[in-house]
């Protein structure tokens, strides 16, 4: 899925002091200036330099491809028609989270979320799984990258057992020390997985790195590309077991892994999982549990499809339109929030200065800003804590006032010449809401002492009421998924 807007035609700001490479190569200059999106379409050897490899980068400036990413899906969420394809890019974004803020991952958020998220989504889960695996972004930020023969690391066997596929309630350990005893192995069918499961399949792993320029020793050394690269050298080949079955010993390059995300995609524990996880993201933080349980369906029945992801979508979709509204209720991000009262007010949006990112920030979870693999929650009781609420509410008032030089907007658009507060109000009420809600906009104006009749004509005023308005708790609910026809 490309980007809808140009990145070379988008300035974001950088600024910072001048000062001193680490490794003694002399000095940066210092900056303030504004910058195309050049990171975004980027290769990996262009962003491998962003680690700090060869300090050939300023400190300064390693931020900037998590930056980049973060400003681009702002802006999809901004332009595209078709909102609910963002927020489904946004589910996986989570789902596969990598914390963009450890410097050796963020540099490399602008490939990861081009050719591993957007690529993927909609295509078959088990392609997108071998795509998150053998990326950079995962291998630093799960450590496989320095996972070898002898000394194999667990980190990312476990998140993939845990987080990406099976789930944590498909992890039998507590229940079962062997693996004979695991119901359905004998049959090759586990119920579930256990430790044992995890520490062979981390063995299958080994090997799979990164090409970071690190010492292979004999005075060789991995170029420094940051391309995904196997070393069948430091490669565990000898026999291993995974989930009821026998791994051939020396079966040949990549094929334990693979082996290894073919079970986990093919478990029935995943489709549940991740019928479960969807449904409470896009319906309701309670969800009808059929609903559910034909969406795990539909997810067995497709794993083989090309098209597998977009089947379960269009599956979700329509069991959705068919929910009475109070079934159906999610909290939005904070960039789908912005977007949303965007869009509505018809803000001819500019990231300017990029002072807003902060904002965003502050209102919620940041894109690739979750400090953990299990991705930021997305329960209502979350995302509109006390944590977020004031910050979020700030940020629909500094778009409605321009505070960030976002963009100016006519308040007074689709009223008369003549226009009185209720006019106005009611307006906006449509716009916002889709319905008229006088109820909000009597509060308003009561606390604001301003009578309903007067005449309307300050701009600035007008401004700061529309962003009132869409601090209502029911302006921050929404679910987004396409209507009927649309599906």
């Amino acid at each position: 899925m490309p980007y809808s807007f140009d990145p070379n035609n988008t300035l974001l700001k950088i600024k910072y002091k001048g000062g001193k490479f680490r490794k003694g190569q002399g000095e940066y200059p210092e900056i303030d200036e504004k910058r195309p999106l050049s990171l975004l379409l980027a290769e990996l050897p262009t962003l491998f330099p962003y680690t700090g490899f060869e300090d050939s980068i300023p400190n300064p400036e390693r931020q900037r491809p998590r930056q980049e990413v973060q400003v681009a899906i702002l802006l999809e969420a901004i332009k595209t028609k078709k909102p609910w394809e963002e927020e489904w890019v946004s589910f996986w974004r989570d789902h596969f989270s990598v914390n963009g803020y450890e410097q050796n991952v963020g540099a490399f958020t602008p490939h990861w979320e081009l050719n591993v998220i957007r690529q993927y989504c909609w295509t078959n889960f088990r392609e997108m799984l071998e795509a998150q695996t053998s990326h950079p972004a995962m291998l630093y930020y799960l450590n496989n990258r320095t996972s070898r023969a002898g000394s194999a690391n667990e980190n990312f066997a476990r998140e993939l057992f845990e987080l990406h596929t099976l789930g944590k309630g498909a992890y039998l350990n507590a229940l079962y020390a062997d693996w004979k005893s695991v119901p359905g192995a004998f049959n090759g069918a586990p119920d579930g997985y256990i430790d044992q499961d995890v520490y062979e399949a981390a063995r299958a792993f080994t090997g799979w790195t990164v090409e970071d320029g690190s010492n292979m020793g004999g005075k060789q050394n991995l170029p420094g590309t940051g391309k995904f690269i196997y070393i069948e050298s430091r490669h565990d080949n000898y026999q291993k077991r995974v989930l009821a079955t026998e791994f051939s010993p020396y079966a040949g390059a990549l094929s334990d892994g693979r082996k290894v995300l073919d079970l986990c995609a093919d478990h029935p524990a995943t489709a549940q999982h991740l019928a479960e996880k969807l449904v409470k993201r896009f319906i309701s933080d309670d969800p009808p549990p059929e609903m559910i349980q034909s969406t795990a369906k539909v997810w067995i029945d497709q794993r083989k499809s090309p098209a597998q992801l977009k089947l379960v979508f269009q599956h979700l979709a329509a069991q959705a339109s068919k929910l009475a509204p109070q079934q159906k209720q999610k909290a939005l991000r904070a960039p789908r929030l912005a977007a949303k009262f965007i869009r509505a007010t018809n803000i001819p949006f500019t990231i300017s200065e990029g002072q807003i990112m902060g904002v965003i920030e502050g209102a919620g979870v940041p894109s690739y800003g979750w400090p953990s693999p299990d991705g930021a929650p997305d329960g209502m009781s979350w995302v509109l804590s006390s944590t977020y609420i004031r910050q979020r509410m700030t940020l629909l008032q500094g778009l409605a006032e321009n505070w960030w030089g976002t963009g100016e907007w006519d308040p007074f658009a689709g009223t008369s010449n003549n226009r009185t507060y209720q006019e106005l109000m009611t307006r906006w009420e449509n716009a916002l809401f889709g319905n008229a809600r006088p109820e909000l906009s009597q509060v308003i104006l009561s606390g604001l002492k301003i009578n309903p009749s007067d005449s309307a004509t300050d701009i600035k005023r007008a401004c700061k009421l529309v962003g009132m308005l869409a601090c209502a708790p029911s302006f921050q609910t929404e679910v987004v998924l396409p209507p009927p026809n649309l599906i």
